[in-house]
């Protein structure tokens, strides 16, 4: 048996209705039949992240500025520590 997934409930932008999130602010039904009948692009993508080079700024400035510790500063951020390794690795190799 799988693991559930984890999915983000969202008031769909197209019924109106509170549920899982499908994309696009769309619930699962309505992606599938905006998908199906051609009509995805009246609902632009959502750009709710970050891209890495902001992320490792952000993180950058967590342990400079705010004194915070790896794991801290990898739980502020939402990635996990190993992620947070990564982020100092880049900064190392900037800073060198």
């Amino acid at each position: 048996m799988t693991a559930p997934k984890h999915t983000t409930e969202v008031l769909c932008a197209d019924c109106g209705q509170l549920s899982s999130h499908g994309g696009r602010h769309l619930c699962f039904t309505c992606y599938a039949r905006n998908d199906y009948y051609g009509t995805l692009d009246q609902y632009p993508p959502l750009r709710t992240w970050l891209s890495t080079a902001a992320r490792v700024e952000d993180y950058a400035e967590l342990r400079r500025q705010q004194y915070m510790s790896l794991r801290d500063a990898a739980a502020r951020l939402g990635v996990s520590e190993r992620t947070a390794w990564r982020y100092e690795a880049k900064l190392r190799a900037v800073s060198a």
